[in-house]
């Protein structure tokens, strides 16, 4: 006898409802998203069965062939319930073999506490203009789309598919959403922060104005508002106050839109605008700019006045996209331009920035090729002390050789870096070998003075930072005093309490600590003498000036002679970098300028040039 013939044959109608009710809500599913789908089924008991369905078939065969029946069936019907992402989610191993998701999001279709389904929405299909950050991003916008189809039903009701598209309760505060005639009937589903809608419903309601926008002839222009260092209220003035300050922004920008227009939350500090009867791009520009210009006047909190600066992206249909998944990514792609350029820049989409996207994707695959192969490496700049023109230490730089196209510039690969994550394991390698490079030198007899390692933004706020650190010291067995970090002014600047903390807790292991790029950013003096910094870093734009004539050069030598004095009356070494001629150095020196590096002393070069460098004197 079968196991399926021992069942309940009131359980077992029970579960087949249930199953033909989810296969009902996976087909609605499917007509939403152009990802593979697959579901998985947990019936009574040891009684597991699969449903694997898709809106994209591979051209080369069916959904089977890429998600097998047999890799599909659950033992004891268990089912993950979490969200994994990448190829390294463990619904991974649902795929056939050779067969690598770009990225995976799970949910699970509940009937009050039971689980009976678990929906699985793959991305396998390679997308060039779409960076990893911004891919998973996408997958959890669908996500949320399909999210707010599947909603689940109360305990006490049955799963049934009215339970997919049932109405939400009212959001408890008045949500100001301008529609004209005709607008979805289904209910937005409050964000728990802003009560605006959520990104579920503005998904939906793109695409349904996209189909009002054919049919009338008119235009759609999706802007992403994404504000600028947002991180920094929450972190100074802690989440409460900050999601006040949310509130305040989501207000200010129902009160910059159009009649027609609507607004909802996306997630953290990023909103979607979506602009109606959009009939030209500059239309769209100017409404976007409207919103960026009512961001721009200052927030209040309580005591605290607070000035916000916002990057948009915008795209517009037909000009740019056809349907909302194509408006969305393209407007992504527009906001991480305006993000590239700086804070509170508006860019409107266009096809060069899909190309750039492509080849700025292109760069950070080769990137993480380069990681594992081994091209990435370390040069060093010799730095010098200007009163006894001795050899004090140097500077480790980052370098790739491609094996193709050879030598390719910092300038571009490492913001591909920064904005990708991948600086954090690059940063991590790099502190870890100046370090193994240090001891080599030592072990040598090399008298080498202390050698300075660049620490990004991502790297340095990370809780684990600072344990990093101790590891490479005690990993290479150097004296500490030999490893100096060089943050930016922006980075020690940003959240300065932590800072502080964090350079404290440096200064007790023994390294040193200098501020780089000094007098390019805003330091406050009264935060930057509670600072545990040794050495203030003179930028090179500066330097570069002292040799010449006008107002210019007059003006960076009394910007250097005052960073000089500043630096000395806090205990301070001082250091020039960028130094390229004996008039430069003349100049630094004439200010007190402690040390100095650059072309006229030494290139940055490889380990085995610099030590010859060194002992040639």
């Amino acid at each position: 006898m079968s196991p399926s013939e021992t069942r309940d044959p009131a359980a077992a109608a029970t579960a087949d409802a249930r199953g033909k009710t989810v296969e009902r809500l996976l087909r609605t599913v499917a007509g939403l998203v152009d990802l593979p789908i697959a579901v998985c089924f947990a019936l009574e008991g040891d009684h597991a069965r699969k449903l694997a369905s898709a809106s994209e078939l591979p051209r080369d065969g069916g959904l089977e062939e890429v998600v097998p029946a047999r890799r599909l069936r659950l033992e004891r019907a268990r089912i993950v319930t979490h969200v994994g992402r990448g190829p390294a989610a463990p619904e991974v191993a649902l795929f056939a073999p050779g067969t690598t998701p770009l990225s995976v999001a799970t949910l699970p279709i509940m009937a009050g506490e039971t689980q009976l389904a678990t929906v699985l929405l793959a991305d396998i299909r390679p997308r060039p203009d779409l960076a990893e950050p911004r891919r998973s991003a996408a997958l959890d916008d669908l996500r949320a789309l399909v999210e707010g189809v599947l909603q689940p039903p109360s305990a006490t009701e049955p799963i049934t598919a009215s339970h997919a598209i049932a109405a939400t309760p009212s959001p408890p505060i008045d949500l100001r959403v301008r529609r004209r005639a005709g607008s979805s009937q289904r209910a937005p589903r409050p964000d728990p922060v802003t009560g605006l809608p959520d990104r579920a419903y503005v998904h939906l309601e793109t695409e349904r104005r996209i189909e009002r926008a054919q049919v009338m002839g008119q235009g759609l222009a999706l802007a992403i508002v994404s504000l600028d260092r947002f991180r920094r209220v929450n972190d100074s003035l802690g989440h409460a106050l900050g999601d006040v300050l949310l509130r305040q922004v989501a207000q200010r920008l129902l009160s910059s839109i159009d009649d027609g227009d609507l607004v909802g939350r996306r997630s953290g500090d990023e909103f979607i605008v979506l602009l109606d009867d959009v009939r030209a791009g500059v239309s769209a520009l100017q409404r976007s700019d409207r919103i960026q210009q009512a961001i721009r006047e200052p927030f209040h909190l309580d005591a605290h006045e607070i000035v916000l600066t916002a990057g948009i992206g915008v795209a517009r249909h037909p000009d740019d996209a056809p349907d909302a998944a194509t408006l969305l990514r393209y407007a992504d792609i527009a906001l991480h331009q305006a993000k590239n350029e700086g804070p509170g820049r508006l860019k409107l989409f266009d096809a060069s920035m899909q190309q750039t996207a492509r080849e700025r994707l292109d760069l950070e695959h080769q990137l993480r090729e380069a990681m594992r192969s081994g091209q990435l490496s370390l040069h060093y700049q010799p730095k010098y002390s200007i009163e006894t023109r001795e050899l004090v230490g140097a500077e480790a730089l980052l370098r790739w050789k491609h094996p193709q196209r050879g030598m390719i510039s910092p300038g571009r690969f490492i913001p591909v870096a920064e904005d990708s994550g991948l600086i954090v394991p690059i940063g991590t390698w790099a502190l870890n070998e100046v370090a193994r490079q240090c001891k080599r030198w030592s072990d040598s007899g090399l008298e080498y003075g202390r050698v300075s390692v660049n620490v990004s933004g991502l790297q340095f706020v990370r809780h684990d930072f600072v344990g990093t650190v101790k590891r490479a010291v005690r990993a290479a067995s150097i004296p500490p005093e030999r490893l100096e970090l060089e943050l930016t002014e922006t980075i020690v600047m940003g959240e300065v309490e932590q800072a502080i903390e964090r350079l404290s807790a440096l200064r007790s292991l023994g390294v040193r600590v200098s501020v780089d790029d000094f007098g390019t950013g805003y330091s406050s003096l009264a935060y930057l003498q509670k600072l545990p910094v040794d050495v203030l870093k003179i930028d090179r734009s500066f330097v570069q000036e002292l040799d010449r004539e006008g107002v210019a050069a007059e003006q960076a030598r009394s910007l250097a002679q005052a960073i000089t004095f500043l630096g000395h009356q806090l205990g301070l070494d001082v250091l020039a970098e960028g130094v390229e001629t004996p008039t430069q150095l003349e100049q630094l020196a004439n200010v007190g300028c402690d040390e100095v590096q650059g072309y006229l002393f030494g290139k940055p070069m490889p380990p085995d040039a610099f030590e010859r460098h060194v002992r040639e004197g």
